[in-house]
């Protein structure tokens, strides 16, 4: 009797461990049907608090630094306008040059000889028009008195007119001897350097044969380029200014010479050339620059902190509370500082952008404006 009552023991103990189990920790099972109810001090999830604020129409001073390079203002290959062996030559590779100074020299024994030719050839018909002249003149008085035929008037006025047209010749002629003889000096078209010599003393050089290289580097040429949205802000005549690190702590300023009318269609990027003063020939053709481009108001433009830009693959974009939503809408921007940006379309001034707050955020979130 004493077992039996001790195994009745036994499988109740067992049985109220396998409940235990079962039910979790001494849970007792919901019945079929019903639900179970919510865990208590389980909240709904807190709607995020922004901070918003309305673009505002405003100027931002700022400006587009870009890359840049110096280029000769023009080069051009000098050639000779005569032929015949060199004599001299006054330059060299890096030699300075005036506008106007002769720096290759031709044989000019031949022009000269030429030159004295051509005044013998322009005395001789100076002197066959004036006997010309008398003969006609004589028979002029002839013609006159009657006592000479027209046809024989005629054949002399033709000699006249042929010894006139002589003197015409004559000079032209003497005119082309002097240029040649002037043209066995090559002179320097414009100040510059000389960029590559091709000449040497004792050469024969024909005519049209290339000397030299010169390069003018008063004013220099400074090419850079800038994003193809702020093609509107570029114009001839705007001012840039320009640094080197060749000459460190100098500031070099120039006006915009031309804004090329196409795009490169790799970059989105459009070519501008300005025009920098060069006196001293400090700058040199090749410097790298970082050129500075001062960057003005487009009409209709706004301005919202930086803090709400929003970039996303490549697109930029702000949060709008629409409601008690926030929705993402794209804009296009333009000039950036430290703490504001500007856009050029997609906002108005009655939005309300988000200033703060923004970085959680995803399209169509609930949202509460702070204050």
């Amino acid at each position: 009797m004493t077992r039996m009552r001790m195994a009745g023991a036994v499988a109740i103990a067992l049985a109220a461990v396998s409940m235990a189990a079962c039910g979790g920790s001494g849970s007792v099972a919901a019945p079929a049907g019903e639900t179970e109810a919510p865990a208590a001090g389980r909240a709904a999830p807190a709607v995020p608090q922004v901070t918003v604020a309305a673009p505002a129409e405003a100027s931002i001073e700022a400006t587009y630094e870009a890359s840049g390079s110096f280029i000769p203002f023009d080069e051009a290959g000098i050639a000779a306008e005569g032929a015949g062996p060199v004599t001299a030559v006054r330059i060299d590779e890096g030699s300075r040059v005036a506008q106007g100074q002769v720096v290759v020299a031709l044989d000019q024994a031949k022009a000269e000889l030429a030159v004295r030719q051509a005044e013998a050839m322009l005395v001789q018909a100076k002197a066959n028009f004036e006997r010309s002249k008398s003969d006609l003149t004589r028979k002029q008085a002839l013609l006159n008195d009657k006592t000479v035929a027209p046809s024989v008037y005629d054949a002399f006025k033709a000699q006249y007119d042929a010894a006139a047209a002589g003197v015409d010749a004559a000079d032209s002629a003497l005119q082309m001897a002097k240029r040649r003889l002037a043209d066995m000096q090559v002179v320097a078209p414009f100040a510059g350097v000389v960029r590559d010599k091709r000449v040497s003393v004792g050469q024969y050089v024909r005519e049209g044969d290339t000397l030299f290289v010169l390069m003018r580097v008063d004013p220099l040429k400074l090419q850079f380029d800038v994003p193809e949205k702020y093609a509107e802000r570029l114009a001839a005549g705007q001012r840039v200014s320009a640094t080197v690190a060749a000459l460190p702590g100098q500031t070099f300023t120039g006006t915009i010479l031309t804004v090329f009318p196409s795009v490169a269609v790799q970059t989105r990027t459009i070519r501008v050339e300005a025009n920098l003063p060069n006196p001293g020939y400090r700058l040199k053709p090749g410097f790298f620059a970082t050129v500075r481009v001062p960057l003005t108001r487009l009409p209709g433009s706004l301005v919202v902190p930086r803090s709400a830009l929003v970039r996303r693959e490549g697109i930029e974009s702000v949060f709008v509370v629409k409601g008690d939503r926030a929705e993402l809408v794209r804009i296009e921007t333009g000039a950036e500082t430290a703490d504001r940006v500007e856009v050029v379309s997609g906002l108005s001034t009655g939005d309300q952008v988000v200033v703060g707050g923004a970085d959680t955020l995803k399209p169509g979130d609930r949202v509460q404006v702070k204050g």
